[in-house]
């Protein structure tokens, strides 16, 4: 079976290298490519990516012009997976933080049964205090919207089939900062079957485990650049209505 692993990636250099590899040694069984969408990195991981190109594993890079976000790219990723004839395309965060053997369990259980959708439930999470409440608030946002709360309405691992995810895209707008949260509304709206798998979350791989993405800052605070993010992301959230 023919599989797209579609991954947005912003400054991983130290760990999607390891990640690539154990992901398609976990998944060999499957026919497998790797889509990774490059949102302007500085540190160099594109050069990283394309040491694997032709090589070690299937890989295909698409770098944006200019940092668009992780929701924008997260669209850009699934689009790309969906424009391959892939059957199943899983989608995962660039930044390493699951393991291949909960990966591979995610593509299985969809591979083996007449399921729409698997979504990888996080467990073990080591996260400061704020961000449980905004994981809990945005449990809370998709419950009042459709009556149904998911166990982890953000989740950055999907295993969706072709049909299910051309579905999903053609209800979401063009770019978007929030497409877990909308798919996570969308799919449950309209009654696809969906199984939560519980995998395990793991710190951030490389030296670094907060990454740079929402900018320097004491681990246990949110930076100015978050709570920027967050206000946004409600209002669009408000502003965003779901098709069905």
């Amino acid at each position: 079976m023919k599989i797209a692993v579609v991954m947005p990636t912003y400054n991983e250099a130290e760990g999607i290298g390891d990640f690539l590899l154990e992901l398609n040694t976990a998944l060999e069984s499957y026919d497998v490519t790797f889509i990774v969408i490059d949102d302007c990195s500085g540190d160099g991981t594109i050069e990283v990516v394309r040491t694997f190109v032709g090589n070690k594993l299937s890989v295909e890079i698409f770098s944006n012009e200019s940092n668009l976000g992780h929701g924008p790219s997260t669209l850009k990723a699934l689009r790309c997976g969906l424009g391959t004839d892939a059957e199943i395309i899983v989608s995962i965060d660039g930044d390493g933080q699951f393991v291949g053997e909960d990966v591979l369990r995610v593509v299985d259980s969809l591979s083996k049964s007449k399921l729409d959708l698997v979504e990888g439930v996080r467990t073990f999470r080591n996260d400061p205090m704020y961000r449980q409440i905004v994981s809990l608030s945005t449990r809370l946002l998709v419950a009042l919207r459709v009556r149904k709360m998911p166990l982890d309405a953000n989740t950055p691992l999907r295993a969706y089939r072709a049909e299910t995810l051309e579905f999903v895209l053609n209800q979401l707008p063009e770019s978007i900062s929030i497409p877990n949260l909308l798919i996570s509304s969308l799919t449950r709206a309209n009654k696809f079957s969906i199984q939560e798998l519980e995998v395990r979350s793991i710190p951030r791989r490389g030296a670094n485990p907060q990454g740079s993405t929402w900018g320097k800052g004491k681990a246990s605070l949110p930076t100015k650049r978050f709570l920027k993010f967050c206000v946004n992301a409600v209002s669009e959230w408000f502003n965003t209505p779901l098709k069905n």
